[in-house]
């Protein structure tokens, strides 16, 4: 035993005092240098175990677990003897409080110079010691301006960058998280920092107006400050194909981390991605500010820690070093690989390792593994992960419920979202000091892009082979989502379809045809297939005037901004479509004889007055006390039809908005009414079973002063 190691043995035990410390990233690193050093010394020549440890610094075992855990404080002393068993001394440097508790967490994320916006719970979290260490070294004590923190699809950056942003909060004045899985346009990111930060330089949150306006407001204040800004996910605004450069419409990045990177200030820009951008590989060095830190698997006891959160599993230490190497130590791979023994072979390690020795690859990356793992779902699994994908932020389950079309289905969603949460493909939100968010779902960023893909390919596979299901049965856009999520949808799922159905067919004019086809064919079958095949000729700017959709269920249809002169929606059902003002349940529609108004009748008893070319809301007339289930006009345009659920048919002058007569002979809901060709009658189809003939010929200056109309009554066998 070391000659500094205390006489007693191990007394110091974990119970019994008030423990308030654990080791900072610098005193850990020192530790594991120390200790590496004596492992590489020719009187141990070995790797220290726990045990080692203990009898070394004459430790119990439980007050060495926490110390190494460094999320539970023990007492100074215990470090110190610690410390002198290999040689080191104890300084104050070497010395943090612990930060890590949930409540802690939710304490900082209150604190108003702190925006953490959507970052990764980090509750339950595994090893990485050494990576922390690092990144403090870097971010602290070298006051680096750039730091990169790269690896591949599931392999913990998030993670780790919020665990670290965690670690060192107290060194810097200001804290701010933002995610880049939604492809923000840099001009939109940098909007989204300046408002939170020009109020806490005491300023008004004016957004300057240009782009290098923006860019230069943000370097005046990351130069006033200390900040630390995390960018996560960059890799999504990379480009597919040519390594470390952006995006088309995305170059803007490259000149923000040529500014951080190249100007002298205290801050500092924590960036994760999968690859590196190229402006960072010109600007690191040893001896430069800026940084990369290429993160790879975990340990296995690290690894083993995730599978002991999945259930029971059995196997030798060798057998579990085998499996864990051979995935990587990837962590979600790790999750999903732990899911699927469970289903597979039981928890058997041995089982899984046969098939390896044979050749036979289960999985061979994460993408291979979330294929493997997403083509074992059933298809209403599936399902599920594609309204995932479409809701791109944490969803409940009646929100995923609402958007189901198929009862039967409707009804398990809670089922198949139970199951994919034991798959490891769904994540439920944790609740936030700032934000309720129990009770969501979600996908984490690398599973939301493999969703996002497949379904993109299955939309355009459906679209060229005509055998129509997610184009039915899913959204390709929510037209009443909130706008940024519209156009994140619009960036990643619209127009990715576009661009596939270009290529395949080569040019809009292709599309359009084989579009109007399938609107063609599909009449009145419930669903969203006639909502997205017109969103996707509106994205396209396809012209639609003269278009013919009457009889169509075109749901969530955003013809917002669109000339629709000459379309005709007679008979079309419109539910939550959006013209130039939202509607509640659209159920009647009907056009103008010079085709430059449109009227549709609502679920609330109102009847709105469009123009078409404008896009305009002309008037809004209100009397029915019921669902409008028929409009119509009259020859010459002057005067408007309506009947409705509350049994009532209503007239009215379609310039003043006034209406002129209220007939009421039905006794039950009226379902249509029409014009005679000469304008003189109108005929009602009533559930009362009765077609009722109006005769309109009396002349009369004030109709609503007294009854200018007749009825004859016609018996029927059901109602028309």
């Amino acid at each position: 035993m070391d000659s500094n190691a205390p006489k007693s043995g191990r007394v110091r035990s974990a119970a019994g005092r008030v423990r308030g410390v654990i080791l900072s990233p610098q005193g850990w690193q020192k530790f594991q240098t120390a200790k590496q050093q004596a492992e590489s010394d020719e009187t141990w020549g070995k790797h220290f175990t726990q045990e080692d440890i203990s009898d070394r610094a004459g430790l119990s075992l439980n007050t060495l677990a926490r110390i190494f855990k460094r999320e539970l404080g023990v007492d100074r002393q215990s470090l110190e003897y610690l410390f002198r068993a290999f040689g080191l001394e104890l300084t104050k440097a070497d010395l943090t409080s612990p930060v890590s508790s949930p409540e802690a967490a939710k304490t900082r994320r209150a604190d108003p110079q702190q925006d953490w916006d959507n970052a990764v719970d980090t509750s339950v979290f595994y090893g990485r010691a050494a990576e922390l260490a690092q990144l403090w070294q870097w971010i602290v004590s070298e006051r680096c301006r750039i730091v990169g923190l790269l690896g591949i699809g599931g392999i913990g950056k998030s993670t780790i960058a919020v665990k670290a942003a965690l670690g060192m909060q107290t060194e810097f004045e200001v804290v701010v998280w933002r995610s880049l899985a939604n492809a923000p346009p840099l001009d939109e990111l940098l909007s989204s920092l300046l408002k939170f930060l020009m109020p806490l330089y005491g300023e008004d949150p004016v957004i300057p107006t240009t782009l290098d306006e923006k860019l230069s407001k943000l370097m005046h204040y990351l130069r006033s400050r200390r900040c630390l800004l995390i960018l996560d996910n960059a890799e999504i605004i990379l480009h597919s194909e040519q390594v470390g450069q952006w995006r088309s419409g995305y170059e803007g990045y490259g000149q923000l981390l040529r500014a951080i990177g190249e100007t002298p200030h205290p801050s500092c820009l924590l960036l994760t991605s999968r690859e590196k951008p190229q402006e960072m590989a010109l600007m690191e060095g040893a001896q430069a500010l800026v940084r990369s830190l290429t993160l790879s698997g975990l340990t296995p006891a690290d690894g083993r820690a995730i599978f002991r959160q999945k259930g029971a599993f059995t196997g030798s230490e060798a057998e579990w070093q085998t499996l864990i190497h051979h995935y990587g130590g990837n962590p979600l791979a790790l999750k999903l690989v732990a899911a699927a023994i469970q289903d597979l072979f039981n928890g058997s390690i041995a089982e899984v390792l046969a098939y390896l020795n044979q050749g036979i690859s289960i999985f061979t990356d994460i993408r291979d593994l979330l294929a493997r793992q997403f083509d074992r779902l059933t298809e209403n699994e599936q399902h599920v992960m594609f309204w995932q994908a479409i809701h791109r932020e944490p969803v409940s389950l009646a929100d995923m419920r609402e958007n189901v079309i198929d009862l039967a289905y409707q009804k398990s969603v809670p089922n198949l979202v139970n199951s994919l949460l034991r798959r490891s493909l769904i994540e439920k939100a944790k609740p936030t000091l700032l934000e309720k968010t129990d009770g969501l779902f979600f996908l984490q960023p690398v599973v939301m892009e493999y969703v996002t893909e497949r379904f993109v390919q299955q939309v355009c596979a459906e679209f060229e082979t005509q055998q129509i299901d997610v184009l039915r049965s899913h959204l390709l856009m929510q037209v009443q989502a909130k706008d940024y999520i519209r156009e994140i949808q619009i960036r990643l799922i619209v127009q990715p379809v576009i661009e596939r159905l270009l290529s395949r067919f080569g040019s809009v004019a292709a599309i359009e045809a084989r579009a109007r086809q399938l609107l063609a064919q599909q009449g009145k079958t419930p669903g969203y297939i006639g909502g997205n095949l017109i969103n996707l000729l509106v994205q396209l700017q396809v012209d639609l005037r003269g278009s013919d959709f009457s009889d169509l269920v075109v749901q969530q249809a955003d013809l917002r901004q669109v000339d629709l002169a000459g379309v005709n929606f007679q008979q079309a059902a419109l539910a939550k479509s959006i013209f130039s003002e939202t509607l509640s349940l659209a159920m009647s529609i009907d056009l103008s004889p010079d085709g430059q108004r449109i009227a549709v009748g609502d679920s609330s008893g109102n009847i709105h007055l469009w123009n078409i070319t404008t896009t305009q809301l002309l008037a809004t007339f209100e009397g029915h006390m019921g669902w409008i289930w028929s409009v119509a006009f009259s020859p010459d345009g002057n005067t408007l039809a309506s009947s409705s659920s509350d049994t009532s048919v209503r007239l009215w002058d379609v310039q003043s908005g006034r209406c002129l007569q209220v007939l009421t002979e039905h006794t039950s809901c009226v379902w249509s009414v029409s014009f005679s060709p000469d304008g003189q009658q109108i005929a009602s189809g009533s559930e009362d079973q009765t077609v009722r003939l109006w005769n309109l010929q009396g002349q009369c200056p004030n109709w609503g002063s007294r009854p200018v109309v007749s009825a004859q009554r016609v018996r029927v066998g059901s109602a028309v």
